[in-house]
């Protein structure tokens, strides 16, 4: 039901402008005899006047709007904010949005803007930020210019009415948006059938940053969208669970740091787009051909590095996804010797890979991030693609 009313109204935002475009003007010159061209112009000419009136009004407003920005108290705000916004279900990232929407049109268009780049057009964050910009007005702006420009001191019950509104237009923003895109990439069914689990459940000392759910990946965009969970095979999940602790016996300060694990096939489709540009032979030694299919697509592979207690992840020599022969575990040695590597990132690679095939894993020659549970052949016959 919830697929084929987003299908359906997908469909219809196609024409909802044009048929405005064209209608309108339309119905003015067949049915109101309107002369509309000469109507335009006499309303640009009135435009151009009033314009001139609320410059001022518009410059103050904007100058406070800048200061509040400039100040960090929005930073303060968001950071005393998130641990109640989350619980309610309201991603604090909508937050400064929703703040400024009230107060400026371009204010709250640059901050929808940043959260299209940072988390990607189709991410549930960014269509709650667009579905918001759209059912809300600038309230404080259309009083302090428009009222002000013409002069009306006694707004009675516009200023209520208009917050009220705009309340509304928040709150219903984000629980619609839940509801129509906010489904988990993966769903239960799928968990279910594939036998994944959850790694931070089975372990939570295994630390987890999703590269390809933020934006910090050779894309710079979020491409798992609301996919921020680390799933495996369960077989899989209890090899990374021995490998921790192998590395608790010999490293204890030390902890793993996975920046991805299961991938579906869609998300792969993606990967292997963005590298169009790069002749297909050669772009199979840093992504694998869709068609083909990943070990990852299959919940069987892991991305992950060492990191301290803190989070921060030890120096590797290269960063997570680098494009290069200085992420070849195979040159390592090559590498030590003319100076590009130093025997310390060597070193930490080295107990990555130690305790990692201790457990079961398999490395690859050109990535030293990178493990798998099974072979490609053993693979296909134990499980199915995640699609």
């Amino acid at each position: 039901m919830i697929d084929s009313l987003v299908a359906f109204t997908n469909e219809l935002s196609r024409y909802i402008i044009p048929v405005l475009l064209v209608g309108i003007p339309f119905y003015g010159l067949a049915v109101k005899k309107v002369k509309v061209y000469e109507s335009f112009v006499e309303g640009a000419k009135d435009g151009f006047t009033i314009a001139v009136r609320i410059i001022p009004y518009l410059v103050a407003i904007l100058v406070a709007i800048g200061m509040f920005r400039a100040s960090g108290a929005l930073d303060i705000l968001l950071t005393l904010l998130s641990p109640i916004l989350n619980a309610v279900g309201f991603p604090p990232e909508n937050l400064p949005l929703a703040l400024m929407r009230p107060l400026s049109g371009s204010g709250s268009l640059g901050l929808l803007t940043d959260l299209i780049k940072q988390h990607g057009p189709d991410s549930l964050i960014s269509k709650i930020g667009a579905t918001m910009f759209g059912s809300t007005e600038t309230t404080f702006y259309v009083l302090a210019v428009y009222f002000g420009s013409v002069g009306i001191r006694r707004s009675r019950h516009a200023l209520a009415a208009g917050l009220i509104a705009d309340f509304v237009g928040i709150i219903s923003a984000v629980y619609i948006c839940r509801l129509l895109f906010g489904i988990s990439p993966i769903s239960a069914e799928t968990i279910k059938n594939n036998d994944l689990v959850n790694i931070q459940e089975l372990d939570s000392t295994i630390l987890i940053d999703l590269k390809y759910s933020t934006t910090d990946n050779f894309m710079n965009m979020d491409m798992y969208g609301d996919l921020e969970t680390c799933y495996l095979r369960k077989n899989p999940a209890e090899m990374l669970l021995r490998a921790n602790e192998y590395l608790k016996e010999t490293n204890p300060e030390l902890n793993l740091l996975i920046y991805d694990g299961l991938r579906p096939r869609s998300i792969q489709r993606k990967l292997w787009n963005a590298l169009d540009e790069i002749d297909e032979t050669e772009r199979t030694q840093y992504v694998a051909d869709p068609e083909k299919g990943s070990i990852h697509n299959y919940g069987a592979a892991v991305d992950l590095t060492l990191a301290h207690e803190n989070g921060s992840p030890l120096d590797m020599g290269t960063k997570y996804d680098y494009f290069g022969e200085l992420a070849f575990p195979v040159l390592e040695d090559s590498l030590l010797s003319i100076g590009v590597l130093t025997k310390a990132q060597i070193e930490n690679r080295k107990i990555l890979r130690s305790v990692m095939t201790k457990a079961g894993f398999s490395t690859i020659s050109s990535e030293w991030w990178h493990f798998n549970a099974y072979s490609y052949q053993d693979i296909q016959s134990k499980y199915n693609i995640i699609e």
